[in-house]
């Protein structure tokens, strides 16, 4: 196998992310009361979505899509959302009716990291830098 270098423009390899959700409105106003940020509605290809933006765009969504399944069991890839403060984020996200599955954790010079459960199980992590 050979390996090709990767250009400087990339800062990161992550380029979308979905969060499958069986109830598309509320998955929304858990995200949006956890972020503290409102998520753009769409439809794509017919399946709604609940969009999460950065600086260039949309980089995510929430996805309600009937023909795929919604995790179960809790064990799935954990993608982390960045906050100001994981401590605010994850106490939003249990007054909305998530489940704190880790409070806010030092992870050394990299700041803090905490993680919570949604209303399908998906585990998200919460990360904010020092």
């Amino acid at each position: 196998m050979t390996t090709q270098p990767v250009s400087s423009a990339h800062k990161t390899n992550v380029n979308w992310f979905e969060i499958n959700v069986s109830d598309l409105a509320k998955a929304t106003r858990l995200y949006e009361a956890t972020l503290d940020t409102t998520l753009k509605q769409e439809l794509f290809e017919g399946v709604p979505n609940a969009m999460f933006t950065g600086k260039e765009g949309s980089i995510g969504a929430l996805v309600a899509d009937p023909k795929r399944p919604t995790p179960t069991g809790g064990s799935s890839t954990v993608i982390y959302l960045a906050v100001p403060s994981v401590a605010h984020a994850l106490a939003r996200a249990s007054e909305a009716g998530a489940k704190v599955v880790l409070l806010e954790t030092p992870i050394g010079p990299q700041g803090w990291i905490g993680l919570f459960a949604d209303f399908d199980g998906n585990v998200i992590g919460l990360h904010t830098g020092k």
